[in-house]
């Protein structure tokens, strides 16, 4: 008995070792390679996306006087300085459609999307020229945009010279009266990694008249952290919901996301079947010496 109990102890004893090795090396290739893998998907993809609002702004060059001590003496000079103005917008109407396909790399699936983006926003000249800077920032500089549309009161803006890759956004400039509404109409198609994001363009903002729409493929939707739940939602005949974000006057240093549902992970699942290998070894070892133990009763 002391023989075979000695025996079963250091099967057991090594199995779990071997196990223990098997589980632990699939799980360092999986996260060892898990940065560098998901570097190359964001190359060949696109990163997450953080949409903002555009901005309308207007530039003057004012006067300004500037004091110095000069040899004792108190010396006054003028200089011209640039101030720039921006314009408020009154309505919003954003529209976003996220198409969801995952990707594999290595051992490891990545939550890969697709977005259709397009607003409308409403801006009111408050200043004494008519013209206005619109810029739009892009919501990463590592993707693609196609289908870029940047019109105002649908006259499409010149563009040309004015894409700043540097800074990831694109500029143009209109015409508009002092105290008159002007839309701005932006639109692209582009992709992006793990998450979507719309924040409203600060740390608090303050937005009106703000109505956002989002259609999904999927039907697991998950909020990130520090994100607004929707007014509305309702369930698509394609599998995934549309939802809907409407403000008339909101104060709010959260932003509007959707982070894309994962796929179950075969290196991490095969790593803990691995790791719990000796549970069961346990079991069957302690279960066959009492199945064993109550036939020897019987006979």
């Amino acid at each position: 008995m002391v023989k075979r109990i000695t025996a079963i102890a250091l099967i057991f004893a090594c199995a779990s070792a071997a196990w223990a090795i098997l589980g632990a090396t699939i799980f360092s290739r999986t996260y060892a390679t898990d940065q560098n893998l998901e570097h190359r998907v964001v190359s060949l993809w696109g990163a997450p996306h953080s949409q903002s609002p555009p901005v309308a702004t207007y530039e003057q060059v004012v006067p300004k006087t500037v004091e110095t001590i000069v040899d004792g003496k108190l010396k006054k000079t003028i200089e011209q300085e640039k101030v720039t103005t921006a314009l408020p917008i009154e309505s919003s109407r954003v529209e976003v459609a996220l198409d969801l396909e995952h990707r594999q790399k290595g051992l490891l699936w990545y939550s890969t999307y697709k977005v259709a983006f397009a607003g409308s926003y409403t801006f009111r000249n408050t200043t004494p020229s008519d013209k206005v800077t619109f810029t739009l920032n892009f919501p990463t500089s590592q993707a693609v945009y196609d289908d870029l549309t940047f019109t105002v009161d649908g006259a499409p803006l010149d563009l040309s010279g004015t894409q700043d890759r540097a800074q990831s956004q694109t500029r143009g400039e209109a015409r508009i009266a002092p105290g008159q509404t002007a839309t701005l109409k932006v639109a692209y198609r582009s992709q992006g990694l793990s998450e979507w994001r719309y924040n409203f363009g600060g740390d608090v903002a303050q937005v009106r008249d703000f109505q956002l729409r989002m259609t999904t493929n999927f039907k697991d939707i998950d909020f990130p952290e520090n994100t607004l739940s929707p007014s509305a939602k309702e369930e698509t005949a394609g599998g995934g919901w549309r939802l809907d974000w409407n403000y008339q006057n909101l104060v709010s240093g959260f932003q509007i996301g959707m982070a894309m549902p994962e796929k179950l992970q075969p290196g991490p699942l095969a790593g803990r079947i691995s790791l719990f290998a000796p549970v069961s070894l346990f079991f069957f070892f302690f279960l066959t010496d009492v199945t064993q133990r109550k036939l020897a009763l019987f006979a």
